[in-house]
């Protein structure tokens, strides 16, 4: 992040642009709540914290999306000083109203947007927040590993230009 700071310093920018000097970057951490207090050691831990704050918090500009998930978002596993950096908060069905605040923030299921009330017999649907909107009801698609791994072989032949997709020329 450090690096591309200083490009963007260089090429005269103060955020990612569309046809910048550099792509964006994701960085995905699954189950965040095992780095923040299971493993290594407190010091450890503590260092996890500081870095994934500060890319989360300074990542956007230069392009570094950190999309982090937990089954237990709860205020003792993951500091609200780490949730509310956020732009997007997606919640999937949760037990009671205040573990749904806790994901999508303070208020929201006293003015009825709850994911404690979605059925448990329909996965992948839940409330995602965007920066300074309200929540809306979403669907994510299920993926079968078959599917994954189809995406993931037709990723990577677009990145190494084996294939090409058509361009719109009008």
């Amino acid at each position: 992040m450090t690096a591309r700071y200083r490009l963007l310093r260089d090429f005269g920018l103060r955020k990612l642009v569309p046809g910048g000097p550099f792509r964006m970057v994701l960085v995905v951490v699954d189950e965040v709540a095992m780095y923040l207090v299971t493993f290594g050691t407190r010091d450890q831990q503590k260092e996890f914290m500081a870095l994934l704050r500060d890319l989360v918090a300074r990542g956007r500009a230069a392009g570094i999306m950190v999309v982090a998930a937990t089954q237990r978002p709860s205020a003792d596993i993951v500091p609200t000083s780490l949730r509310d950096l956020f732009a997007y908060r997606w919640a999937l069905r949760c037990p009671n109203p205040d573990a749904s605040d806790i994901i999508l923030g303070a208020g929201w299921a006293s003015m009825g947007y709850s994911t404690h009330e979605i059925d448990p017999l329909r996965p992948g649907i839940g409330l995602l927040l965007a920066e300074g909107g309200i929540p809306r009801r979403f669907r994510a698609a299920y993926l079968s590993d078959d599917d994954i791994a189809y995406l993931v072989r037709a990723g990577l032949a677009l990145r190494t230009g084996r294939i090409r997709l058509p361009t719109d020329t009008a």
